[in-house]
């Protein structure tokens, strides 16, 4: 397992975490949904879950 998969892991775990948690102390299936949705969603568009090999490779200096 590469180190991408391991983050991209530990992520996806912590999004369920306070997703759960938020939606126990809500008693909400739906807003546990909704806050897993936004978390996984915030996660990805902030480059913390890389679902591209090549999503975020720098060029080489020469």
């Amino acid at each position: 397992m590469s180190a991408r998969h391991k983050l991209n892991a530990a992520y996806l775990h912590g999004s369920l975490i306070i997703a759960g948690i938020i939606g126990g102390m809500s008693q909400s299936y739906l807003v546990f949904g909704i806050t897993f949705a936004v978390l996984l969603v915030g996660n990805i568009q902030c480059g913390d879950i890389r679902l591209n090999r090549y999503q975020t490779r720098r060029p080489r200096r020469k």
